[in-house]
């Protein structure tokens, strides 16, 4: 179990936060993080959201201890049924046609962590001298980026950086992407939605986090940090402690 804790902001340039998020645990006091970032019109971002959290919510707290070899089937089909359900849901009234969210989750274990994510919210491990994306984004740049047709510094620029190839909710079936980490030789866990990376660099996410002797201030700093390079979506991240940063 991690020392973890939510932070989540609409922004000054959003009137509604359709970010959702929790720290969950089940019967035997294992451990899921999320995150969700929400889309689509007439408030149904917020509800795509919410809809997620809840069921993960739901379905986690009531298992038992889940192996950590069975962890990524789980995760994998878990998001499969949810993703089924709230598409049903979207097709049933006409207000939520078309609304979806991405989701970014964390199975923790004493040694490792299990992530799964949909879409462009991301995990990172951070050391002192690392910064390590877990996830790889679900959006159309990332696919120029790992074909070769662009940098990742033209991908921040480009003018459809904004468009995501996957989400929960928008198709009647979707799969997520899964990794199995080893988390003993970092300091934190990061959970986040785009509202902090899309703005933020990297650079000042990871000097933050080195220089607060706290997991509130560290968090609170994150999202003074959106602020202060005045991101225009919603800011939501999970960060958790881990045990072991190499000197």
């Amino acid at each position: 179990m991690l020392n973890a804790e939510i932070f989540s902001d609409a922004g000054y340039y959003r009137e509604q936060n359709e970010d959702a998020g929790g720290i969950f645990f089940n019967q035997t006091d294992q451990q899921l993080l999320v995150i969700c970032d929400g889309m689509g019109g007439h408030q149904a971002g917020e509800v795509a959201s919410q809809f997620v959290v809840d069921e993960l919510q739901k379905r986690f707290e009531a298992e038992n201890y889940i192996e950590q070899e069975h962890a990524e089937m789980w995760l994998k089909q878990t998001l499969q049924n949810v993703n089924h359900d709230l598409f049903q849901l979207a097709e049933s009234q006409t207000s939520y046609h078309g609304m979806g969210t991405t989701c970014v989750c964390a199975l923790i274990y004493d040694h490792h962590i299990v992530v799964a994510n949909i879409g462009d919210s991301r995990a990172y491990l951070v050391n002192s001298r690392q910064f390590d994306q877990v996830t790889i984004d679900h959006t159309f740049v990332n696919q120029l980026v790992m074909l070769g047709q662009i940098t990742e510094e033209e991908a921040l620029r480009h003018p459809r950086r904004n468009i995501i190839t996957k989400v929960m909710g928008t198709d009647r079936r979707v799969t997520s992407d899964v990794f199995t980490k080893r988390i003993q030789f970092y300091q934190y866990l990061l959970l986040n939605s785009d509202g902090l990376t899309d703005y933020v660099p990297l650079k000042a996410i990871h000097d933050v986090l080195q220089s607060n002797d706290t997991l509130t201030e560290a968090g609170d700093a994150l999202m003074a940090l959106a602020t202060e390079y005045e991101a225009k979506d919603n800011t939501s991240i999970i960060l958790a402690e881990i045990a072991g940063d190499p000197v």
